[in-house]
Formats: structure tokens, sequence, C-alpha cells
């Protein structure tokens, strides 16, 4: 089990730490994360998005209007199945999602994956690392973590969802500006979310 998980979440933690230019360990030991009380928004509460249709290899999803995936390739998103992003951002960040598809998936169970990804993303040094309330993508249930990630070009955030479906696992990971709040993050991931379909 201690080398699935760690599989799992270092292929997560690339979906997260990669993009920036866009705009680990072994341990499995750490203490369960800190989790939101709040309640995070639920993918199917959001007004759904209406700009471009990505699809990826089994799935498909709108992107918020100004969203698209670039003409031309991004570094580190070789391991993608789908990227789109903002294509109208100016703050010097694009705002993006990626999808990274493991078939089949290493860990089928969210209550072990969701604390690999965790001490995962805390041992590589991201910051605020927070196991937020799972939801539900196209009827599956996905766990869901924010986190903050410093690197030379800058500071960014990230919300990350992974569900499984049929045996695969989605890692579908939304980076943002260090300036968008929490609840504009959940309001964009949401209205992404609600759109997702299963092929």
């Amino acid at each position: 089990m201690r080398t699935l998980t760690h599989r799992a979440a270092a292929l997560a933690l690339i979906s997260t730490l990669a993009l920036a230019g866009c705009g680990g360990s072994d341990d499995d030991t750490l203490e369960s994360g800190p989790k939101n009380s709040s309640g995070a928004s639920k993918s199917d509460d959001a007004d759904a998005a209406s700009g471009s249709k990505i699809g990826g290899k089994g799935y498909s999803y709108s992107v918020p209007e100004g969203w698209a995936t670039p003409e031309q390739k991004v570094p580190g998103t070789e391991q993608t199945d789908s990227f789109a992003a903002n294509l109208t951002d100016a703050d010097g960040f694009a705002d993006n999602i990626n999808v990274i598809r493991l078939d089949p998936a290493p860990i089928t169970d969210l209550d072990p994956l969701e604390q690999a990804l965790f001490n995962e993303l805390t041992v590589a040094g991201s910051q605020d690392v927070t196991i937020q309330d799972r939801t539900e993508i196209a009827g599956d249930e996905a766990i869901h973590i924010s986190a903050k990630h410093i690197q030379q070009a800058g500071t960014y955030l990230t919300e990350q969802y992974n569900a499984i479906h049929d045996g695969v696992s989605y890692v579908v990971t939304f980076s943002f500006s260090d300036t968008v709040p929490q609840d504009e993050r959940d309001k964009i991931a949401g209205s992404v979310l609600t759109t997702w379909t299963w092929s």
C-alpha cells in the first residue's frame, strides 16, 4: 500500500506544482490533516460553466468563458490528460485546470488516498494544506484538498479533487493566483465540476 499511495500522491503533486509557468518523501505517518469546518460548496450547487467544452479520455467538462486549451504546449503539462487556462487573465498567472488520469487507480479507497495526498503535499512544502468537505463529480464521491504553493515564480493556490470512476483515478486540479479568495475558487471549480460527464 505504501508504494501505491506514494505513486498516487506524487502524480497528484505533479499536477499542482508543474504548472506555475502558466501565468517527495515516502512518509505515510503524518497526522490527519486539518479539515475545513465551514463546508465547501458542492459542485451541484454551482451555476454551470458556459465556456468551451473540454474532452478527455472517458470524460468531458465545460470551462468558464475565456478559458480554453492554449494553442501552444505549456511546459509541465506533459502528464496531463486535459488542460485549460484562463486566456484572458492579466495578473501574471493564468488560472487553470488540469486532469491527470491514472488507469488503473493505484488506490480505490478514498480514505487512505485522501491522507496520502495530504501527506505528500505537506512533505513537499505546500502550505495551508486543508482537507475540505467531499463533493461529487458526476455522481462519484470526490475528495477535495486545498493548498498554497510557493515557487521562485511566485505563490499560487490549488483546489484539488480526486474521484475514482470505473477503476480509474481522476485527479482534477484547479490552480489560481494567490489573490483569488476561497469562495471564488470554490465557485469556479464548482461551475466546472457541475458540467462533468462520464463517457
